[in-house]
């Protein structure tokens, strides 16, 4: 018996035509845009301790001072209790190694913010006009550096809680008798805007997860 072949059958293809994505070869480029003003905080806070810093490393005896300065600041009566209690017996028997891990941790805490800060603002300008070898270099300074401002924001936070307690924790809300010359304390300004920067950071990782 014969039978017609079947046009449609054999007409129709075995395998579909692989369709190729023109993105497959496009260079990964990140599209996050920076938030400005994190990261104008994370100048102006950086810029902050590096004045701090640099100003006692020009000072040049900060650290002999700082054991002068303290017993004048444990004397004085106007510190916390807890805060005493730490002063004398680890800080204060160990002045000058902490007047150099203070000047030193203020600068280099302070420049780490200004440069993260930098490169945050520049990113996305470096991401179109540099080339691949170039631009995969500086996302990978600025991966490094997202991971390390955090650090520094820790440390400067906790140099910030200490001068505001070596302030004698001012009140930092409304007092009628200070009026004239009442500002928030630069030391618990500084602390609080650290931890800022910080829980920022830790928001964008749990996000880009």
């Amino acid at each position: 018996m014969i039978t017609q072949p079947n046009a449609y059958i054999e007409a129709r293809p075995t395998e579909r035509p692989v369709q190729h994505d023109p993105r497959a070869h496009l260079p990964r480029r990140s599209t996050q845009t920076p938030n400005l003003a994190l990261a104008g905080l994370q100048l102006i806070v950086g810029y902050a301790w590096l004045l701090a810093g640099v100003d006692k490393l020009l000072l040049g005896v900060f650290p002999a001072q700082l054991g002068g300065l303290l017993h004048t600041a444990v004397s004085s009566g106007h510190l916390p209790g807890f805060f005493i209690a730490i002063l004398r017996g680890l800080v204060v028997p160990n002045a000058v190694l902490f007047g150099y891990l203070i000047e030193w941790g203020e600068t280099l805490a302070g420049l780490l913010l200004v440069i993260a800060g930098l490169v945050a603002l520049l990113r996305p300008l470096a991401e179109r006009s540099l080339d691949e070898t170039p631009a995969a270099l500086f996302l990978f300074g600025a991966r490094l550096l997202e991971r390390l401002a955090p650090l520094a924001a820790t440390g400067g936070g906790l140099l910030g809680l200490s001068y505001f307690l070596l302030d004698g924790a001012p009140a930092p809300w409304f007092v009628p008798g200070i009026a004239f010359g009442g500002a928030i304390d630069t030391g618990l300004f500084l602390a609080a805007a650290s931890m800022v920067l910080v829980a920022s950071q830790f928001v964008q990782w749990r996000h880009s997860r």
